[in-house]
């Protein structure tokens, strides 16, 4: 019996490379990621060639240059129109493939050789400022505001917001986030 191969490829945008307990930082405290890299392989050596998540994710997503993409500095409502992604190339090659949360991709619900993908915008300004329901750019929003029977509850209420340095505890019922599985 051969042994299934799983690939967890998590893409964060300004997180430092040293900001892990495995990797000995003294303040972050991350078990469940030095799980995953105890377990498994991790790019120590691994860069962006941009700050900026836009072109970083679109080189990420296909493999090329920011010059070939297009993409060089964030520019929102920039189709995102390659055909050849990671993901396709998964999921051409038998692997079941599944995004969670921010691709920054446009159109929104472009799912970019994914078979699914469950999104949380992480506030992405350009799709909230469209007079549309908010599920058509994020699923986690609806899921959180039927959990908390709040029409108006966001992920932001406590203030920790994009780009934002201020946060206050979670006030949401914590149950409701473990149903979230």
């Amino acid at each position: 019996m051969s042994q299934a191969n799983n690939v967890v490829l998590i893409c964060v945008d300004q997180w430092r490379g040293d900001a892990l307990g495995c990797e000995g930082h003294p303040i972050a405290m991350t078990p469940h990621l030095d799980q995953l890299a105890a377990e498994g392989v991790r790019f120590g050596r691994a860069y962006s060639a941009t700050p900026s998540c836009i072109p970083a994710r679109a080189s990420l997503y296909t493999r090329l240059s920011q010059t070939s993409t297009g993409k060089v500095g964030y520019r929102d409502g920039v189709p995102f129109d390659y055909p050849v992604t990671i993901a396709s190339e998964f999921t051409k090659n038998g692997y079941q493939t599944q995004a969670i949360g921010k691709l920054h991709v446009f159109p929104e619900r472009s799912q970019i050789g994914f078979q699914n993908v469950l999104l949380h915008d992480g506030y992405l300004h350009f799709g909230r400022k469209k007079p549309r329901d908010i599920g058509m750019v994020d699923d986690y929003l609806p899921w959180l505001r039927e959990k908390t029977g709040d029409p108006k509850a966001d992920y932001f209420d406590n203030g920790v917001n994009c780009n934002s340095q201020v946060a206050r505890p979670w006030d949401k019922d914590e149950g409701s986030a473990r149903d979230a599985g």
